[in-house]
């Protein structure tokens, strides 16, 4: 079973009615931590996605390693509401951003995907959906409605865009 497919079953598995996350899954070396506000038969309210590759050494060329992982995420995410592009990627600290490009705008409010790599022993991808507009004092995190397809769909997406990075 793929990590997605393994994802899906644990929700499937859950208790019904107000639960609230980490709920953390692995297959093979990958895992996942879906962290839920709340879920019910075929749904949840997802705040964040994060999947993990097994214990590797650390690249040697970080920037090179996260151009590729973005690259990979950016084809594979393209189901998204919007289209991802690198918001920022640094290679001394081995962390890349994407975003929404453009971002949802509703007026002043503006809503996008953020995707989190890091390039480590351990790589990983994390996901969550956010909004900001004038006057907050940061940005929040969006409760995202996803059923439980489309949230095993982007586990495998994240294990796929880190795998096809390794080569």
């Amino acid at each position: 079973m793929a990590l997605g497919k393994q994802l899906v079953a644990a929700l499937r598995r859950l208790d019904a009615g107000g639960t609230e996350g980490p709920l953390v899954v692995a297959h093979g070396q990958a895992s996942a931590r879906l962290e839920l506000a709340d879920r019910d038969r075929y749904s949840a309210a997802v705040r964040s996605l994060e999947v993990a590759l097994g214990e590797r050494e650390a690249p040697a060329d970080a920037r090179a390693e996260l151009s590729a992982r973005a690259a990979a995420l950016i084809r594979r995410l393209s189901y998204l509401e919007e289209p991802l592009a690198v918001w920022e990627l640094e290679g001394g600290e081995r962390l890349a951003q994407l975003r929404s490009s453009p971002p949802q705008r509703e007026g002043e409010e503006v809503a996008y995907w953020e995707v989190t790599l890091r390039a480590a022993e351990r790589p990983t991808a994390s996901i969550a959906r956010y909004r900001w507009a004038p006057g907050m004092p940061e940005r929040e995190v969006v409760v995202y409605p996803a059923t439980f397809a489309l949230i095993g769909r982007l586990a495998d997406s994240l294990e796929a865009a880190l795998a096809e990075a390794e080569g």
